[in-house]
């Protein structure tokens, strides 16, 4: 039967060598489980069972390293030791245990990354159930804990506050049409129905500043003009001067009025 003849530490792992030239590389678990020293014979079936727990030691030492840094999901930490060559039916063993001694736990993975969202007034629930999909959290899972966690009220309030936050950015540089088109796109963006931007942009009770509307379509007028005139005029160059303003968001009754004062 096979004898250790050697037994070397090598960073994480120890290289075991018997006499027949098979070389394994082991954890310190299985070194203590076995116990392995020089010297020692073990018999084929043994050295297979010593390199099957060795899988095991080491790719569960793996996925506690990686959840040592921050919390992971189920998905994750599979991903993690498919890329580090573990076997996919040690694999399926140690998550089972690391999810039975809790240190992956979904549930509260997504209660903790939909309190930090919402906390953090960053996004809404559709961006956050698509994000925690594709973490691998089941979507009944994430559904279920978005209900508890982000409430229509609590909706409501962090997109009247993404809102405002666009607002203190835009308000002076974009007529109010315009910039209540961009709040609402943003909204969507960050994960919010249609619904619940309407709310927040009511809550802003938004005013149009005149003067500084008046301002911005000045300088738009002249920009289009410029850009217009060098290839149309009369009726054509007027048509399209009036669609790019409206597309910037200004009103068609304030453009008319002012390309009214314009010899085209």
């Amino acid at each position: 039967m096979p004898k250790i003849i050697s037994l070397e530490k090598k960073k994480r792992l120890y290289k075991v060598v018997f006499d027949n030239d098979q070389t394994i590389y082991v954890t310190e678990d299985t070194i203590v489980r076995f116990f392995l020293s020089k010297g020692a014979i073990f018999d084929p079936p043994e050295i297979d069972k010593i390199i099957a727990f060795s899988d095991f030691s080491r790719g569960k030492n793996l996925g506690l390293y990686y959840i040592s840094f921050k919390q992971r999901t189920k998905k994750e930490v599979v991903t993690y030791l498919l890329d580090h060559d573990i076997p996919n039916f040690q694999i399926a063993k140690i998550i089972d245990e690391l999810t039975a001694s809790r240190f992956i736990d979904d549930d509260a993975y997504a209660a903790s990354f939909i309190r930090g969202k919402v906390l953090g007034k960053s996004s809404g629930p559709y961006q956050i159930r698509q994000k925690l999909t594709e973490k691998g959290i089941d979507k009944a899972l994430v559904l279920d804990k978005l209900d508890e966690l982000f409430d229509f009220d609590t909706q409501v309030e962090v997109a009247t506050h993404l809102a405002e936050k666009l607002v203190m950015t835009k308000y002076s540089r974009l007529p109010l049409k315009a910039l209540k088109m961009k709040i609402s796109t943003h909204l969507t963006t960050k994960g919010f129905s249609y619904d619940i931007s309407k709310i927040a942009l009511v809550n802003l009770e938004l005013e149009a500043d005149q003067e500084n509307e008046a301002e911005l379509l000045q300088k738009e007028l002249e920009k289009v003009l410029r850009k217009y005139s060098r290839t149309y005029d009369g009726y054509d160059l007027k048509q399209r001067v009036s669609n790019a303003l409206a597309r910037k968001g200004f009103d068609f009754d304030v453009i008319n009025r002012e390309l009214r004062e314009i010899d085209f």
